[in-house]
C-alpha cells in the first residue's frame, strides 16, 4: 500500500467513522497493535551454488505484531515482529516437453524490529508519528517442478540474513476511546549475505516496507 492509499483510506475512515478521544498516548501507557504487511524480500538463485549464486529481490506480504511504549507523551520504544510468504505457480503449455509439471516457486521469511517513535498529537484522536529502528529479516525461497521435474530436484536456498537500518512514518487514528487505526510505511539500507556449498554473497539491499491494522491502547 503506497502512501496516496495510506493517507486517502485515512481520510476516508475520518469523514466516515464517528470516533472518541484515544486513551492512552502519555508516558508510562501502551499499545498494541496487529497489522497486515508488504516488503521486499531479499533472496538469492540456487542454481550455481558450489560456482557462483546471485541475488534477487522480491515482493513478499506478511503479518506481524507490534508493541509500544511511552517513555514520554510524544516518545515511544518499540517492538515488532512477523512473518512473509509470496507463492506462484506456472504452469506448462501446449508446447512444453512430455512430462512437464507445474513449476512452484514459494518464499518464506521472518522479521523482527526494534526502534523509537517521535509522536505528534494533532487532536485527541489523530496522531503522527515518526522514527527509526534497526531490522533483522531472514528469508529463503524455494523452486520445484517444470520441464524436467524427474532430473531436476526441488532447490531451496540457505537462509539470507539482512541487517537494516530502517526510517518510517505513520499515522494512528481513533475508532473508539481504545482501538484504532493503525498504519506506516518506510524504507531501509541493509547489509545481506548467505553462503551455499562454499559460494557466498554479500550485497547491500534497500527498499521499501509498510503495515496496516489495528491498535489497542492501554
Amino acid at each position: 500500500m503506497n502512501a496516496v492509499k495510506l493517507a486517502l483510506v485515512c481520510v476516508l475512515i475520518v469523514v466516515a467513522v464517528g470516533v472518541r478521544p484515544a486513551a492512552g498516548f502519555e508516558k508510562g501507557s501502551s499499545l498494541f497493535a496487529v497489522q497486515l504487511s508488504e516488503g521486499v524480500a531479499d533472496l538469492v538463485d540456487p542454481a550455481g551454488a558450489g560456482t557462483y549464486i546471485t541475488a534477487y529481490g522480491h515482493s513478499e506480504l506478511g503479518v506481524q505484531a507490534q508493541y509500544w511504549y511511552f517513555l514520554k507523551d510524544e516518545y515511544a520504544l518499540n517492538l515488532s515482529g512477523g512473518i512473509g510468504w509470496f507463492s506462484e505457480i506456472n504452469q506448462p503449455g501446449d508446447d512444453a516437453a512430455p512430462g512437464a509439471t507445474d513449476f512452484k516457486y514459494t518464499q518464506t521469511s521472518w522479521q523482527v524490529r526494534v526502534g523509537g517513535d517521535r509522536v505528534a498529537k494533532i487532536n485527541d484522536r489523530f496522531h503522527i508519528f515518526a522514527g527509526p529502528g534497526i531490522q533483522l529479516w531472514s528469508g529463503k525461497a524455494k523452486f520445484d517442478g517444470g520441464s524436467n521435474p524427474d532430473y531436476t530436484p526441488a532447490l531451496e536456498t540457505k537462509n539470507i540474513m539482512r541487517w537494516a537500518l530502517e526510517g518510517r512514518i505513520g499515522v494512528h487514528i481513533a475508532w473508539s476511546e481504545r482501538v484504532g487505526l493503525f498504519g506506516q510505511l518506510g524504507h531501509y539500507i541493509g547489509y545481506a549475505s548467505v553462503t551455499d556449498k562454499g559460494s557466498k554473497a554479500t550485497w547491500w539491499p534497500s527498499g521499501h516496507d509498510g503495515a496496516i491494522g489495528f491498535a489497542l491502547a492501554f
